[in-house]
């Protein structure tokens, strides 16, 4: 091999040598200037004491602050407020510290400088890129205390709830009302619902809340509307037989201040009960099978019978009646009602478009029955009953003649057919 050749393979030898040291020294020169690099960008971007650019908690910006700096930020700008529970301009305040409500602004503050320094080097990379190019927002937690609240929300209910009540008659010396009241009962589980909320959403201000109404079923204008008494009657009874009058004055009290609305019947045995001890009833004179004998509400007719007459006197809708096995020495017969626990009832209905009052007042060996409603529908009626004897007994057609303003009979209603057991003695 000539000299020359052999110097030619020596210098690309050596070229190459070359070549391969500086591509060596340019790698690790390279890398040197990576490191140094992402040294940089974790110092100053990542691993630093800052939060992360394009961060935000609750629309406030805190990027590149320290945790001290966002939190003072934070806590000047977001805080707990009263919330106001309003029903007819009446506002009850619930402050923060009613029901220990807070923020969990320091967590947050955590998680927001946190977001870029997990523990995955790769994860806070691409985390850090990605909130470059979409802004990151972080919510405030909000927590409460729920029985504080649950107690706060009885507390409000117990001065809104008012029992409904409904409109009353009495009689004292005249007719009197004691009027009606719609109640109102606070809707608590919307309330309670409509406060969450509000607190999750940080929604400070007032709150509508829902209340419920029952109105009455007797308004009022409904008891004023009685103003007149429509049919009365009265019956005497010995004071010398104590159980039979306390039986009376009993019966009397128990089937007494009734309010009848239109419409609605009126049930003699269900207001008095069944006539035993525990219902406060003696043992005294009473028909049984045609017979006067001792026993249990004895006198108890009586009051039915009395009533029946005031009943018919004020034009009201008989719907059950019965006449007693032995005609009545109080009233004429054809006019008595007889009632027992068997299931003989005495029932009526009330057939105007206004309420009707029954009242009965026992005194001084008499007992009186009274029915008040309103002038409009006081009847013009007489009574009138025809006596007749069936098979040798003593019978009676009860009727009510109604009249018209100028006196002409206008109807004859046939009320009851009495047939009595025995004579009257």
């Amino acid at each position: 091999m000539s000299k020359k050749v052999q110097k030619k393979k020596d210098r690309l030898k050596n070229l190459k040598e070359n070549q391969k040291r500086n591509a060596i020294i340019g790698a690790i020169l390279a890398i040197f200037i990576l490191g140094i690099m992402i040294n940089y960008f974790n110092t100053n971007y990542i691993y630093n004491d800052k939060i992360s650019k394009n961060m935000f908690v609750e629309n406030l910006d805190v990027s590149d602050m320290t945790k001290e700096e966002a939190l003072k930020v934070v806590n000047s700008n977001k805080n707990p407020k009263s919330i106001y529970l309003v029903y007819e301009d009446v506002k009850h305040e619930i402050s923060p510290e009613d029901i220990d409500l807070t923020y969990n602004t320091k967590e947050t503050i955590e998680e927001a400088y946190n977001y870029t320094k997990t523990d995955s080097y790769f994860e806070n990379v691409k985390r850090y890129f990605d909130v470059k190019k979409n802004s990151k927002d972080i919510k405030i937690k909000s927590s409460y205390n729920e029985v504080k609240l649950s107690e706060y929300i009885q507390k409000v209910s117990k001065d809104i709830n008012v029992e409904m009540v409904n409109a009353k008659v009495y009689v004292s010396g005249g007719i009197g009302y004691n009027p009606s009241v719609t109640g109102k009962d606070l809707d608590i589980a919307s309330t309670k619902e409509s406060i969450i909320s509000n607190i999750k959403d940080k929604k400070y201000g007032e709150i509508q809340l829902k209340v419920n109404l029952k109105e009455p079923e007797v308004t009022t204008e409904d008891v004023q509307s009685v103003n007149a008494l429509l049919g009365q009657y009265t019956t005497k009874f010995s004071t010398g037989a104590p159980s039979r009058t306390h039986n009376i004055r009993t019966a009397a009290q128990k089937s007494s201040n009734v309010l009848l609305m239109p419409g609605e019947e009126y049930s003699y045995n269900n207001l008095t009960g069944m006539r035993t001890r525990s219902n406060g009833y003696k043992d005294a004179p009473v028909i049984i099978n045609g017979k006067l004998e001792d026993a249990l509400g004895g006198g108890v007719c009586q009051v039915s019978t009395t009533l029946y007459n005031s009943v018919l006197s004020s034009g009201m809708k008989l719907t059950s009646i019965t006449n007693h096995s032995l005609a009545s020495n109080y009233v004429p017969l054809g006019r008595d009602a007889m009632v027992n626990d068997g299931g003989t009832d005495f029932k009526f209905k009330n057939p105007y478009s206004h309420p009707v009052f029954i009242k009965n007042s026992v005194g001084n060996g008499t007992v009186t029955s009274s029915i008040y409603g309103n002038a409009g529908d006081k009847p013009n009626l007489n009574i009138y009953v025809e006596t007749f004897k069936v098979n040798g007994l003593d019978a009676a057609n009860t009727y009510r003649i109604y009249k018209d303003s100028n006196g002409n009979v206008i109807e004859r209603e046939h009320v009851d057919r009495s047939v009595y057991k025995k004579p009257r003695k």
